[in-house]
């Protein structure tokens, strides 16, 4: 579950220094008017979740380049359920059928269940890994959903210690609701956030605007779109507390963890498992080395991975240039739907061939953690080599690897391009 990184880049000219803290000054008096009135309205909200006693916040999540008609684009549902500090969240994607992550806090333990590979986590309620900063796959699962801060102990406090730049932008129409509007800067993002003005004062919305490095000196700009249904007073179905692992399951400390250190070199030298896929027509494909071709690589990439889809020209171009020479090229899908695929590269064409894993098996069968990432298959169909890594990271080892191959001197590797360099994971 590769997660994007987003990042700020923030330029300060040291000529307009004086000036900027002559603004400050200026400004300061109106910013706090500003936190003055954005911490009545938080505490307006926190104040009804409390008065409740239990709630269920349903959240919608878009998310997607800006005026980017070929970058990634995605969404997520999520759902919380609260009760006088016991809470189940539930997480799942547009394209899955059912939870992709439960966390259960049950009074006395928070367990979290990765159902995909049957990994979970126990831990008690009171201790340092049950809390979202101590839970790495909960956290980052929850970006972008604000579920992640109704869940911290002193929401109020975080909420405080977090949020700069605030900016009133007063009483607004959002959906033909009055709203009351801020816009924050959160971990280099920028935040906006619409608080019901009528009714019970609980957030509506929350969008986050973030810069992501697509290559060299060039970025985009993703835009992430919550919207939240409310339910106070809710009594929880019997049973909504309560969690139960699978019979085969692994328990682990930390699940991202676990995942990440799931070694995928104990896959090379082996052949590939026999996996059904499909072509972007629906014909069943097989997951095994092109026949008669000197090697075969698999790129694995999602749509909504920025790494799995940026620099396409280049990657095109080494596709080409190494299909001349006897290698053949497969583009496989992991975790999507066709319709989501067909849309993609119906805009974005690529040259390799696309084959679809709706159910994420090979993923899992190669111990494949995180997008993208590229298996080099022999003509014996034995995987050579497995790496992982951004486009323009990739590039470099799978030339050296692919060359090896070709002159009969490969070597098997299943790493991070950057790790044949000394570079730390």
């Amino acid at each position: 579950m590769r997660r994007i990184i987003f990042a700020l880049l923030v330029v300060v000219v040291a000529a307009k220094s004086a000036l900027a803290q002559q603004n400050l000054i200026v400004a300061k008096p109106k910013a706090d008017v500003s936190a003055a009135r954005f911490d009545a309205v938080l505490q307006q909200a926190l104040g009804a979740l409390a008065k409740a006693g239990s709630y269920a916040v349903e959240v919608d999540s878009q998310w997607g380049a800006h005026a980017e008609a070929n970058g990634p684009h995605g969404g997520s549902h999520y759902r919380l359920i609260w009760q006088a500090g016991k809470y189940r969240v539930e997480v799942q994607s547009q394209s899955a059928s059912s939870p992709e992550l439960v966390c259960v806090n049950d009074g006395q333990k928070v367990t979290t269940l990765f159902p995909a590979r049957g990994l979970y986590s126990q831990h008690a309620a009171n201790s340092p890994q049950a809390s979202v900063e101590g839970n790495t796959m909960l956290s980052l699962s929850l970006q972008g959903s604000a579920i992640d801060i109704l869940l911290q102990r002193d929401v109020a406090g975080f909420v405080r210690t977090q949020v700069a730049g605030l900016q009133d932008h007063g009483q607004v129409t959002l959906d033909g609701k009055k709203a009351h509007h801020f816009e924050v800067l959160w971990a280099g993002a920028k935040v906006q956030l619409w608080f019901a003005a009528e009714g019970e004062p609980l957030l509506l919305q929350f969008t986050r605007t973030t810069t992501v490095p697509t290559g060299e000196n060039k970025t985009y700009e993703m835009v992430c779109t919550a919207k939240y249904q409310w339910k106070l007073g809710v009594t929880p179905a019997e049973g909504t507390f309560a969690l139960s692992v699978p019979q085969n399951g692994r328990a682990v400390n930390d699940i991202y963890k676990a995942l990440s250190e799931n070694d995928p070199s104990s896959q090379v030298g082996k052949p590939l498992p026999k996996i059904q896929l499909a072509s972007l027509d629906g014909n069943p494909v097989e997951l095994a080395a092109a026949a008669n071709k000197k090697g075969t690589v698999f790129i694995f990439w999602a749509t909504w991975c920025a790494q799995s889809v940026e620099n396409l020209p280049a990657v095109s171009q080494l596709i080409k240039a190494y299909k001349e020479r006897g290698i053949e090229f497969y583009a496989v899908n992991v975790g999507e739907q066709p319709g989501e695929v067909r849309r993609f590269t119906a805009k974005s064409p690529l040259v390799s061939t696309v084959l679809l894993d709706p159910r994420s098996a090979t993923a899992t069968a190669l111990s494949i953690c995180e997008l993208p990432a590229v298996a080099i298959v022999g003509p014996d169909n034995n995987l050579r080599g497995l790496l992982h890594g951004s486009a323009k990271e990739l590039q470099g080892e799978l030339v050296a690897q692919l060359d090896a191959l070709l002159s009969g001197s490969a070597s098997s590797t299943a790493r991070r391009p950057a790790e044949t360099k000394g570079a730390a994971k």
